[in-house]
């Protein structure tokens, strides 16, 4: 009875330690966050993010989801004209077959065809029907592009978007 009576004045102790411990780590946390919303965030990075996220807004409505007839192959591409122009990768089209259907971010379906192709270079160029007002993105100056710059990149990879939803 005695030995049980230890046992157990141990394990209550060694339980009381293991609490004591992770409060003390909350409370480590919870002070360091505090003084890092105390201290706030530079207004540069709030401006940088802020940036980021109008150019998101602007591009997202031209990026494209792709998918083949019956749902076979696809993925995604981009808008570069309001009369349905867009850039894809060649590994992206060749499993839809020359007709196809893609979606834009706002729920809207197109037939679609493949103007041309280069499967060396892996670039695809396909036209959007049914509308001549697409929104598109405009290209960029590549010689400006310097090393930590930001990128994101938006699209269907793997086929997930099985709702033609970029």
């Amino acid at each position: 009875r005695l030995q049980v009576s230890m046992q157990h004045r141990f394990f209550c102790a060694a339980v009381t330690s293991w609490f004591r411990l992770q409060i003390a780590c909350l409370v480590v946390v919870l002070v360091l966050l505090s003084t890092r919303i105390a201290i706030g965030v530079d207004q540069r990075v709030l401006d940088a993010e802020a940036q980021r996220i109008a150019v998101m807004r602007r591009v997202a409505a031209s990026v494209v989801c792709i998918f083949g007839d019956g749902g076979r192959g696809g993925g995604s591409g981009v808008l570069i004209s309001a009369d349905g122009y867009a850039l894809s990768n060649y590994h992206v089209t060749s499993t839809t077959g020359s007709f196809f259907r893609c979606g834009l971010n706002d729920g809207q379906l197109y037939d679609a065809v493949i103007v041309g192709v280069d499967p060396t270079g892996d670039v695809a160029m396909l036209k959007l029907l049914g509308r001549e007002d697409f929104p598109f993105a405009e290209a960029g100056a590549s010689d400006r592009v310097r090393v930590g710059h930001s990128v994101f990149a938006m699209g269907n990879p793997f086929l997930l978007a099985t709702d033609f939803t970029p």
